[in-house]
């Protein structure tokens, strides 16, 4: 993630009700698909479920991969939302290390499992993103952002929170221990659901 932004990555300013919650960077990739889809697929049925194109998905990530602007003048054209989503799906799934790192994987899910008072969740998951490597925080931040936004158009495009939440789990909170345990897996995608649904209560 650090060789991402260092290499093809973009400032990011991340704000609710007017007020600052995120300023740092992330891959390109992320924001140009982000951007993307929240200006095209807030209303699309099954995003981030549907799958692209294969072939679109691999000339995209030949095109994010490639220097000197590694995708930063991407115009989507001949692209559709789907391929935009599936891209940014892959991504983040095959990071070295997931958004939420491995050393923070179990104290995540501590406060899922050992909590029930929401306020008292919030502010253990607020210590504990403020704890995270900033580029990991930060993309952290972008992403429940980003997810909540669709979540709040469930109606039109039938993925809520939880849909979300299962669908962005392996990228966002996993661990390869845990990678053929379906008990974990919901255990971990119940800890996303949380954040995306109290996105507004976090900061960096």
């Amino acid at each position: 993630l650090v060789d991402s932004i260092q290499y093809a990555g973009v400032p990011v300013n991340v704000t609710i009700n007017g007020k600052t919650r995120c300023q740092g960077y992330i891959p390109t990739i992320v924001n140009k698909c982000g951007y993307y889809l929240k200006e095209q697929a807030t209303q699309t049925r099954g995003i981030f479920r549907v799958s692209g194109s294969a072939k679109r998905v691999s000339e995209l990530q030949i095109i994010f991969d490639t220097p000197p602007n590694y995708g930063s003048q991407l115009e989507w054209t001949g692209f559709t939302v789907h391929d935009a989503s599936n891209v940014l799906r892959r991504y983040l799934n095959h990071l070295p290390d997931p958004v939420i790192t491995l050393e923070y994987y179990e104290k995540f899910r501590d406060v899922h499992r050992n909590l029930t008072d929401d306020e008292e969740k919030i502010a253990a998951y607020q210590e504990l993103i403020s704890k995270l490597p900033p580029p990991h925080a930060c993309l952290l931040m972008y992403l429940l952002d980003l997810l909540s936004i669709f979540a709040h158009h469930s109606e039109e495009n039938l993925m809520d929170s939880k849909n979300l939440a299962s669908v962005f789990q392996p990228g966002v909170i996993s661990h390869p221990n845990h990678a053929m345990s379906p008990g974990e897996y919901m255990t971990s995608a119940a800890v996303l659901k949380f954040l995306i649904d109290n996105q507004s209560s976090f900061t960096m």
